[in-house]
């Protein structure tokens, strides 16, 4: 099970710093299934390449895995070799404060864009090529996918499941490491471990930044959580809670936010009425703001950040409602899907 990458950007030595891994040593970290191995095969200044070379221990391996599709799945199967969701813990294990951006001695380095190439001899897509594509190129990755055949001396088999792959890209390490730490079991559709609500938090965490605005979302959200509905749907909603969205997005949500100020100082409903249906405006307002970080006001200037997804529901159900000639009382409403203010009320 293999990993190599490389950075031709000069000083390419460079990557040394980044993976905090010095380009004159071997460094092997033992795992519960093997062991993972980093080296360099060439280090250069014009030319740098960082190799993870994973030894699985197939006793090991068998004592954790859980049935396969036949008897003897335990014992013959890819994982010594296809890149996998062992490749994946390994490269969180080895590669963790590259993955996390950091670097001591050279603080300003992980944000830096590097001419990088990335190559995984043996991977796995449940899906083909075309999967393969529609994963990596959305990233900006240049992909060379070649099949491999199932035996080259039975060309008649045709190809197997898996690829030789690299990608190439100019981008951070950070983020071809963390895209990969994600999609490799996405590809394989498959984890060696038990996914809990803990994976959720890897996708709404890091991950985030890329994941939510990928057109392929749903299909890498239902692999990575192994098709459990309850989490696929619980990792759906974070994603779009915390989504920040494009401009016109944002435009819609000031408009909205403005329009429910507008309606909560008319009122229409009298003194009592109006007074409620103020303070209730207010409180869509203040929500939107405490919980985006952003202090929201209506009509200012710096009104750009925008409101939560939530927000914007409750605000347009509480539109309807005056609309409807709904007056409020206080009380409890229940449900948390209205602000705090809004919660307290009670609606005829």
């Amino acid at each position: 099970m293999l990993l190599t990458l490389t950075s031709t950007s000069p000083p390419a030595t460079d990557l040394g710093f980044l993976l905090h891994k010095n380009p004159a040593t071997v460094r092997s970290v033992p795992l519960g299934w093997g062991t993972a191995h980093v080296f360099y095969p060439e280090a250069e200044p014009g030319r740098c390449t960082a190799a993870l070379l994973c030894e699985v221990d197939p006793v090991a391996l068998v004592r954790r895995s859980r049935s396969g599709p036949f008897p003897l799945a335990a014992y013959v199967n890819d994982r010594p070799y296809a890149a996998s969701s062992l490749l994946a813990v390994a490269m969180r294990k080895v590669f963790g404060t590259a993955l996390r951006g950091e670097c001591a001695q050279r603080p300003e380095l992980p944000a830096t864009t590097l001419d990088l190439a990335a190559r995984l001899p043996v991977l796995p897509c449940r899906g083909g090529e075309e999967l393969l594509r529609r994963l990596l190129e959305p990233l900006g990755y240049q992909v060379r996918a070649q099949p491999i055949p199932l035996d080259p001396a039975f060309p008649g088999w045709g190809d197997s499941p898996y690829f030789d792959v690299r990608l190439f890209a100019a981008c951070r390490v950070r983020d071809l490491l963390g895209q990969l730490y994600v999609l490799l079991p996405v590809l394989d559709d498959d984890k060696h471990y038990w996914v809990s609500r803990d994976e959720i938090d890897k996708l709404a965490g890091g991950a985030a930044r890329w994941l939510a605005g990928h057109p392929e979302r749903d299909l890498i959200i239902r692999r990575y959580l192994r098709h459990q509905p309850g989490l696929v749907a619980e990792a759906t909603a974070r994603l779009l809670d915390e989504d920040r969205g494009g401009p016109e997005t944002r435009t819609a949500e000031l408009d909205a936010g403005q329009e429910d100020n507008a309606v909560s100082q008319t009122g229409a409903d009298g003194a009592t009425a109006g007074t409620d249906s103020g303070t209730a405006g207010a409180g869509v307002a203040a929500g939107a703001g405490g919980m985006a970080g952003a202090g929201v006001v209506p009509g200012a200037a710096g009104a750009a950040e925008h409101l939560r997804l939530r927000d914007l529901r409750a605000a347009a159900v509480l539109r309807e409602l005056r609309a409807a000639g709904a007056q409020s009382r206080p009380g409890c409403a229940g449900g948390s899907a209205f602000p705090s203010t809004a919660r307290r009320r009670r609606w005829r």
